[in-house]
């Protein structure tokens, strides 16, 4: 989807240009992939709500992203899970990331033994 998933170098559109997606219709942000969004500059008629000085600014650094920008036919997507070095999807990795950021308390065992 091009307003919701990392698809731009693998950030979305909304580290790019959060302030630009904040305007956004929230049932917009889901609807459009990337294929329809960049054919004829679709994307832009997406954008509604009140234009700021700093959204004008987000718009124009994005757009400037998306002119180099090309589609290539034929060449199929390729998703990367991030939570396991290989790239690959696993169960493991996926159980794992549920407890990354969590505090070790070390003295746990002597707490639970006792």
């Amino acid at each position: 989807m091009f307003w919701s998933d990392r698809w731009l170098h693998g950030q979305r559109i909304s580290d790019i240009a959060p302030r630009l997606v904040a305007i956004m219709p929230k049932h917009k942000l889901n609807k459009r992939t990337v294929q329809e969004a960049l054919t004829a500059r679709t994307w832009i008629s997406d954008i509604q709500g009140a234009i700021t000085v700093g959204v004008i600014v987000e718009y124009l650094h994005l757009w400037d992203i998306l002119t180099d920008l090309e589609l290539h036919q034929g060449v199929l997507d390729t998703h990367f899970w991030r939570l396991s070095s290989s790239h690959a999807y696993s169960s493991k990795s996926s159980y794992e990331g549920m407890f990354v950021g969590l505090v070790q308390f070390e003295p746990h065992k002597r707490i639970w033994k006792t």
